[in-house]
């Protein structure tokens, strides 16, 4: 009987912490998609990306905002958009003119 009990104990501690898992949401931290990013456009001539605090993931992928600054002093403002196979595919927002000359 005891030994029943802590078989249904085990079963139903299992089956929550699956269903709590499985619910919560997945958030991605922006300063570690904006490293990432830069990683890929560095020699571009870009000197720094901020995106989203968090990006939020949802079922169909993720939608979020990057601004990049390049060294000639210009800034891009982007609308990326996340597909759950992680291909992003990016609309310009706004930008800026370069405010000094190519280094």
């Amino acid at each position: 009987m005891v030994r029943s009990l802590a078989v249904l104990v085990f079963i139903g501690a299992a089956a929550a912490a699956g269903i709590y898992v499985g619910t919560r949401k997945t958030v991605i931290k922006g300063d570690v998609m904006a490293e990432n990013m830069m990683e890929q456009v560095k020699d571009k001539g870009v000197t720094k990306i901020t995106c989203d605090e968090r990006i939020p993931v949802t079922t169909e992928g993720a939608v979020f905002r990057c601004q990049l600054h390049a060294s000639d002093g210009s800034t891009a403002l982007f609308e990326y958009k996340m597909d759950r196979a992680g291909a992003l595919s990016a609309s310009l927002l706004d930008s800026t003119l370069p405010t000094r000359g190519e280094p």
